[in-house]
């Protein structure tokens, strides 16, 4: 069974985030809390790795996992190219729960792109998550704890629950702030597309689209 680990949802210890980071790096599995729902996190540009959570989740491998990044100044690494409308809502909500879908780097493998070539991003603003992604100096999984279909788990007794054998460790912050997942938008279409309605409403959206 996985091991949880409770740490400061505010200040989070370093070397708790050095451990899980560590594990992440060796294609270990971490679950931690976002400012939404509780994330399955591994190294996204390991297949190995993102392998484990399709089968930890049961997720159909034709649907792309999202993913975190520390800091938008690495976005172009990861994207081919970044839309003017893109720049604005990343201006206006990143940090934050609005995962933004872009034309994927080749660079990222096409099993984490669900070989659709698009990638979703977004920068978390919860304090683990933040150092977490940014210790393991890679971006990371981003997908919901929770096995396919299922509800997101807002607490990590809930993911131990559901899922605490198939995963190595567990990051308890405590309880997020809300059952609903990240907002998802497409900048790859024209016009933007909304894909999910999550923490930010479509009406906070309206003039940045």
């Amino acid at each position: 069974m996985a091991n949880i680990i409770k740490i400061d949802p505010i200040i989070p210890d370093p070397l708790i985030i050095s451990e899980a980071a560590l594990l992440i790096n060796k294609e270990g599995v971490v679950v931690f809390p976002t400012e939404t729902l509780y994330g399955l996190g591994v190294n996204a540009l390991s297949e190995n790795a993102i392998r484990k959570v399709f089968n930890i989740k049961g997720r159909n491998y034709e649907k792309p996992i999202p993913i975190l990044i520390y800091k938008k100044e690495i976005l172009s690494e990861f994207v081919s190219n970044v839309p003017e409308k893109a720049e604005n809502l990343i201006k206006n909500f990143w940090p934050g729960g609005l995962t933004i879908i872009f034309e994927a780097s080749p660079k990222l493998p096409s099993l984490l792109t669900g070989n659709t070539g698009k990638i979703g991003i977004r920068i978390s603003n919860n304090p683990i998550a933040q150092e977490l992604v940014k210790q393991a100096d890679t971006p990371i999984t981003a997908t919901s704890a929770n096995i396919s279909g299922q509800k997101g788990c807002t607490t990590a007794l809930e993911v131990y629950e559901n899922m605490g054998n198939k995963v190595n460790l567990i990051l308890d912050g405590g309880k997020t702030k809300g059952s609903l997942g990240s907002t998802v938008i497409d900048v790859t279409c024209k016009p933007i597309k909304i894909i999910r309605e999550g923490v930010i409403k479509l009406e906070e959206l309206r003039e940045y689209l």
